[in-house]
């Protein structure tokens, strides 16, 4: 007797599904091991949550966290940097370019998914996209958020205390200096001061100044500050820069007007050498900016600070020096603020709003009780009169009999009176 010899195929390895030989009898489907797989993503994607948990609870011991950002951050900052370095884009801008495409991807893998019920395969991408969000936080986590819960930032400021008279003169030593800046340093058709710099000539100078700052405070290294391609969505979005240090990176929005590039480029450096607050990083960049030699640098500076300066005339009730002092800044100046004024308002709101909140959550997640208000931590001032316990009422001079006031100058105004009194003593 003869028997028939049937050809059989063995099944390629796959998820679910039936496949039969040649004479339709069904073969064996070969499995892969879906359920081991599932376990394992799972347990990294576990793991990686508890040690995210781990580390947002121990940020919040301010010894550790300035340990942490001193060594932890500073060496992983230095190696990241050094590795992104070599490469003349942003690689943050990199990643988000390619995760928006990923995620047009995973769009349409689930709606083929879901149309062919292959529910094991949906599942399998949601735990895998868990496990690498998980992974990219813990790195965020690692090498920023330990450094907005270290001690407060050394900068220079003055204890001195200044009368109406000594006031009015600080203000007018360094409004000559804002005026002959404004007046000489080229411009261009829209009123703005022209950078005289190209980007990395601009990125290297400012890293220049940042040698000059002493201590263990501050991160020795100093990354490679990067333009955006597509700064104009990033205009949108009403943001000027960013820093992210997983990639070693400060990036900043090119598109913005000429001077507020400067200004935002020293302050995500500022980021850089461990100073994570918001309010501290927009100090330290004014108080780099304003000590610099370079005049171009000098008058970012101002731009940017010198009517904090100027309200220290009315705390100090100089209201006539005030008005006076503050119609004599340069027109020029007004002619570049009224630009970038029209500049920002054309932006659509609606994103700028959503970018806004996003901003906000992230910055009160992080410590900062007023979210973005923090950026104007440093420009906080105000005029306390004490009152008598008992009674209730103002406690006066028992000379004047006036009310008793103790004017509490911002970080801002007391670092100026330190760059004053360092020049001048």
């Amino acid at each position: 007797m003869k028997f028939k010899a049937h050809k059989t195929m063995l099944a390629p390895p796959k998820y679910s599904g039936r496949w039969y030989a040649d004479d339709g009898r069904r073969v064996q489907t070969v499995r892969r091991p879906f359920k081991k797989t599932l376990f394992v993503l799972s347990a990294i994607t576990c793991f990686l949550a508890a040690t995210l948990i781990l580390m947002l609870d121990l940020r919040n011991n301010a010894e550790l966290a300035e340990w942490w950002t001193t060594h932890i951050e500073a060496g992983l900052e230095r190696l990241f940097g050094t590795l992104t370095g070599w490469i003349p884009f942003s690689v943050l801008e990199f990643f988000i370019v390619c995760l928006i495409g990923l995620g047009v991807f995973m769009y349409v893998r689930l709606i083929v998914n879901l149309g062919r019920k292959r529910f094991r395969a949906i599942a399998f991408g949601a735990l895998s996209i868990c496990t690498v969000a998980m992974y990219v936080l813990n790195m965020y986590v690692m090498t920023m958020a330990f450094a907005y819960y270290r001690a407060e930032m050394p900068i220079p400021q003055s204890d001195r205390e200044y009368d109406g008279s000594q006031t009015v003169a600080v203000v007018r030593y360094f409004l000559d200096d804002y005026n002959k800046l404004a007046d000489s340093l080229p411009r261009d058709k829209n009123g703005c001061v022209e950078c005289p710099y190209t980007f990395s000539e601009l990125a290297e100078r400012i890293k220049i100044e940042y040698a000059r700052l002493d201590g263990d405070y501050f991160n020795e290294y100093t990354p490679q500050a990067k333009p955006i391609v597509n700064s104009w969505l990033m205009s949108q979005m009403l943001i000027t820069g960013i820093t992210f240090l997983p990639t070693g990176e400060a990036s900043v929005n090119t598109a913005a007007p000429p001077t507020s590039q400067t200004v935002t480029l020293a302050h995500e450096l500022a980021h850089s050498k461990g100073v994570a607050r918001e309010g501290d990083a927009e100090l330290l960049a004014r108080y780099i900016l304003l000590t610099a030699d370079d005049g171009y640098l000098r008058y970012c500076g101002y731009y940017a600070a010198f009517y904090n300066l100027l309200d220290a005339l009315r705390l100090a009730g100089e209201d006539d020096a005030y008005i006076e002092l503050g119609l004599s800044i340069s027109p020029l100046v007004s002619a570049e603020q009224r630009y970038a004024y029209e500049y920002w308002n054309s932006q659509p709101n609606i994103i700028g709003q959503i970018a806004e909140f996003f901003n906000n959550w992230y910055l009160e997640s992080n410590g900062a009780e007023n979210g973005t208000g923090s950026y104007d931590d440093g420009n906080k001032s105000e005029i306390v009169i004490p009152t008598d316990p008992i009674t209730g009422e103002p406690e006066k001079d028992p000379d004047t009999n006036e009310p008793i006031k103790i004017i509490l100058y911002s970080q801002v105004q007391k670092m100026f009176f330190a760059i004053y009194e360092a020049k001048n003593d």
